[in-house]
């Protein structure tokens, strides 16, 4: 299949699905069973060019309210009951260091076994340049949100067809499955190390762009921890993400880790679905 044809098949996907609405007009974009309800909120968000207000509601309580246009989140107007909005609400343009509260309040909003859905209107404080604000396609790359499924998220453990699955000898070779993480990505990680656990002190690719991981993760270890955790449902949850660093361009620092171990790789060009794809199989 084509890939430039996959956001149409996405948005034809979503105007195919049955429209469920709860009372006082809300749309229910993710049921409780739904394995990750912060994808759905995120697809919503991208489904937006036209200036809008968005509020999601989460059926446990929170919710969160958004100036949205041009599939980017241009501010956060409103939230109850969800803490650390203080950041986003001061701002009038949220600007890429607010990424990662934004973050955390999609995380606080779109719960995990808790219905989620949206109120659409006018947009907020009445700024509609779609050439400011947090680009969505940017947030779901560091959440590894593949913005562009063509199914429902049940049935979606589907790696694409350029990913090349480990196989459970490859899994098993590390106890933490990060090898096979590694393996999974293929090509595209043109350089990794793994740093504690059972495979500490392995890696891959370029002596000196290894060396510079290894620096790196010297001085930054304890600041990665807390940013994975800063990310992740809970302290020392399995999580992986792109990270915003730049070695050169065209090259960006993918992190993982899972029980001790962390991997820090540099991975070539837009690798986004391979490193999801990858992701997937090393928890299985």
């Amino acid at each position: 299949m084509n890939r430039g044809t996959l956001p149409i098949l996405a948005r034809l996907h979503s105007l195919q699905t049955a429209a469920r609405f709860v009372p006082g007009g809300g749309r229910v974009i993710s049921e409780a069973t739904d394995r990750n309800p912060v994808a759905q909120l995120l697809r919503v968000l991208n489904e937006t060019m036209l200036a809008r207000s968005l509020r999601f509601v989460s059926a446990a309580g929170p919710s969160l309210t958004l100036d949205v246009a041009g599939r980017r989140v241009l501010r956060v107007t409103d939230a109850e009951g969800l803490l650390g909005a203080d950041v986003c609400l001061a701002t009038d343009v949220l600007e890429d260091e607010h990424k990662d509260d934004l973050i955390k309040l999609f995380q606080g909003v779109a719960l995990v076994r808790e219905d989620l859905h949206v109120i659409s209107g006018p947009v907020g404080r009445g700024g509609e340049e779609v050439s400011v604000g947090l680009p969505v396609a940017l947030l779901a790359d560091l959440l590894l949100v593949d913005l562009n499924v063509t199914e429902p998220d049940e049935d979606p453990v589907e790696v694409p067809e350029e990913v090349v699955p480990p196989t459970p000898a490859e899994i098993a070779a590390g106890e933490t499955g990060l090898s096979g993480f590694a393996a999974a990505v293929g090509p595209a990680l043109i350089a990794w190390l793994i740093d504690g656990g059972a495979e500490d002190g392995r890696t891959d690719g370029p002596e000196e762009m290894v060396s510079h991981l290894q620096g790196f993760l010297a001085d930054e270890r304890d600041s990665l921890e807390r940013q994975f955790d800063s990310l992740s449902a809970a302290p020392g949850d399995a999580i992986c993400m792109i990270l915003g660093a730049m070695l050169v361009e065209g090259h960006s620092i993918v992190g993982a880790r899972i029980g001790p171990s962390i991997l820090l790789g540099v991975i070539e060009g837009d690798a986004t679905t391979a490193t999801l794809g990858a992701w997937r199989a090393a928890l299985r």
